[in-house]
Parts: structure tokens; sequence; C-alpha cells
């Protein structure tokens, strides 16, 4: 399949990866393929002669926290893929366990991890074919080629996970359902433009929006106002603690609510609020948007829409 002649020499020695503007909503396109946001780490992979390496999205060799991807030694020298690292738990990916695995150094402890808790990469593009780049041809050819590459590979460590052409409505509803992170819409003409944020990529999150109860906060350090508001809900009438909002917050806001915060009466219920906090029973509730719950059943990248 792939004639053209090896030159690995001509590898970048960094690649900086192309990235997705964000939409708010999802919509049904011929013109786009639509794919699996994965909650992941970014990583290109370079093969070259035998020898692998990974870059994480600010250029960060990575190569020695993931022994388990030593496979894709095997692909063509010459061979630069783009993809995301998964920690999979239930066919889902699991962002918690990714973060356990991330920045660790120890070798006997990377070792031990990665057998306990192995990644996956979800190649989803490829830019260099036996040291030529082909980052200008349309992504559906590039992601044909690189389907066959990886299922030469044969190993259930590296997928080229399928897409959808067309459908996105129908398929981000299918994202929803499992509860994904989000969807991913590409242009099915479009370049790779390396280094560059572009509309020929979008990213369509999966947004819920909910009321909680404020039961505290955590105060800025030598200031007086708020850092986080610390939520809760009841369950069976007993309160537990749901996570903690900051963004969205205005400065005037941190003020003027550690105020009237600090009136109310102190919260008398047992609730593993962070260490820290301040808790306490004002009678609000809070109107805020985030992105699913992680394992521990807390709000993720929570934003602050209001008092309610």
């Amino acid at each position: 399949m792939f004639k053209e002649s090896v030159n690995c020499s001509e590898l970048p020695r960094t690649i900086k990866p192309m990235l997705a503007q964000a939409r708010a909503e999802p919509f049904n396109c011929d013109k786009h393929l639509f794919e699996v946001k994965w909650d992941g780490i970014r990583c290109l992979s370079f093969i070259e002669d035998g020898r692998l390496r990974l870059q994480n999205r600010h250029l960060i060799d990575i190569s020695d926290r993931y022994p388990e991807l030593a496979c894709l030694r095997e692909l063509p020298a010459g061979t630069v893929i783009d993809g995301e690292i998964v920690v999979l738990e239930h066919g889902r990916p699991s962002f918690q366990k990714l973060q356990q695995r991330d920045h660790l150094s120890n070798p006997t402890r990377i070792e031990i991890l990665s057998k306990r808790m192995p990644v996956t990469l979800m190649a989803f593009d490829l830019l260099y074919v036996r040291g030529r780049r082909i980052t200008g041809q349309p992504l559906t050819e590039r992601r044909q080629r690189l389907i066959d590459l990886v299922g030469r590979l044969s190993h259930p460590v590296a997928i080229a996970p399928d897409y959808i052409v067309g459908h996105g409505i129908e398929f981000f509803t299918g994202i929803v359902r499992h509860r994904l992170e989000g969807m991913m819409a590409k242009r099915i003409d479009s370049p790779y433009l390396i280094g560059r944020r572009s509309s020929d990529w979008l990213k369509v999150k999966v947004v819920d929006t909910a009321e909680f109860e404020v039961i505290g906060c955590v105060p800025m350090r030598g200031e007086k106002a708020i850092r986080v508001l610390l939520l809760g809900e009841r369950d069976q009438g007993r309160l537990v603690y749901k996570g903690k909002v900051g963004s969205g917050l205005t400065r005037k806001q941190r003020g003027d609510l550690l105020a009237e915060l600090m009136k109310a009466p102190k919260l008398q219920e047992l609730v593993d609020c962070p260490s820290g906090s301040i808790c306490r029973l004002p009678g609000w509730r809070c109107r805020v948007r985030y992105l699913g719950l992680t394992e521990m059943g807390h709000l993720r990248t929570a934003i602050f829409e209001g008092l309610v």
C-alpha cells in the first residue's frame, strides 16, 4: 500500500497538534464526519527505525509513561499518528484513572499501573507515512490509510475508532446516552493544519445544567472573598457534597457572597467537604453548568450561572 521511500531523518522533532473550535449545538452535514470526543490526553506518536516517541499537546516527551504502547514500534518507520490516550473502564474513558497514570516518573510505579490500568491509543489522524508528510491530503484519505495501518498492527492497545458521515445529531444523541464527553465534527475534505485551531474541526461537548444547595465556601487566602462555593444536594434526606464552583463568579460576587455567607448558621450535618472549608447553610440554591460527574459523583468543570 505504501510505496513512498523511507526518509525518517526528515521527521520533525516535535509537531504542534491541530486544534478544534467549540460549537454549542450538534448538526447534520454530509461534508462532515462525526466521531467521539475522547476524554483523554492528546498524543502524537513518532515511529522511527523501531523507536517510539510519544509527545503530548504541550510538546513534552511522555514516552516513558506508557510502556504498553511499545507495540506501535511495529508500524513502518517514518510514521506519525495523532490520537488520544485513554484508560477504558467498562468501555468508557475514565479521566480519573488516566490522571493516576499521567506525570508518573517512577519506573516501578509506571510498570505496575501499566498492567493494573492499561491505556489505549485512540488514533484519529495520520500525518506522516514512511517519512512522507501527507497532511495536505483530505481527511477521509488520511483516515482510511490510518485504519489500514492500525488494522494490520492488530493490537488492542491501538484503535482507529469508527465514525459516521452526515448524521451528527443522531450520533450526538448516542454520545449523551452513553455518558461520553462529547463529539468531534470534522470536514471530510480538510487538511491537517499543524499548530492551528480551525473551524474545519469542531467540538461539541455534553453540558448539563442543574441546581444545587450552597453549603459553604473555600475563601481566598489573605482576602475577604470566596475562591469557590461548595455545593450539595439531598439524597434520601441526607446532605451529600457534590463539588465546587468558582468559574463564572465576578470579583464583586466573591466579596459580597462571603460577607453574607458568614452570617448564615453553621452546617451541623457531617458532610465530606474539602479541607479549609467554611461550612454554612445560607438557604441559597445555585444554578451551574457542568461537564458530567467524576467517579466520586462530583461536578466536573462547573460554571456558576447564578443564585436561584
